[in-house]
């Protein structure tokens, strides 16, 4: 948390601005013993079983991590080529836009794949179990 947010907190003067006013700053943490998945909107202090989470970095996608992503009727339809196996797999695509976000939670064994309105979507976000966070502007899809 911004050393300004923190002291405003503790001061109990809560500056009213709204910090996380745009979604395509949104921020996602993943609990390494649990699995669970976390968004926020701005910066946050997220624990999770007592461990505190570090929001994740995006990558670009690699030649181990492809997405695939095709306009059909209103939607994006989405495809990593990734296996899914129960030790490396991918948890969760999310679109993102000025002002909205979708999420998929993906499971083992399962497709990684997912359908997401088209709505603006400015970005995907996806994450593997093993080699961490990706994303992927759609307009630079090839």
């Amino acid at each position: 948390m911004s050393e300004t947010i923190e002291k405003e907190i503790l001061d109990n003067n809560i500056n009213k601005v709204n910090h996380s006013a745009n979604m395509l700053k949104s921020r996602f943490y993943v609990c390494p013993l649990c699995g669970n998945v976390i968004h926020s909107m701005f910066e946050a202090e997220i624990n999770c079983h007592g461990k505190q989470l570090i929001a994740l970095e995006a990558e670009h996608t690699d030649n181990n991590h492809k997405i695939n992503i095709e306009v059909v009727e209103d939607e994006y339809y989405v495809r990593i080529d990734h296996s899914m196996t129960k030790e490396h797999y991918i948890s969760f695509i999310a679109a993102v836009s000025g002002d909205n976000m979708q999420m998929v939670k993906l499971y083992p064994e399962g497709n990684a794949e997912a359908r997401f309105k088209i709505r603006g979507a400015k970005k995907f976000f996806f994450y593997c179990n093993q080699d961490g966070l990706f994303s992927v502007i759609p307009n630079r899809i090839h």
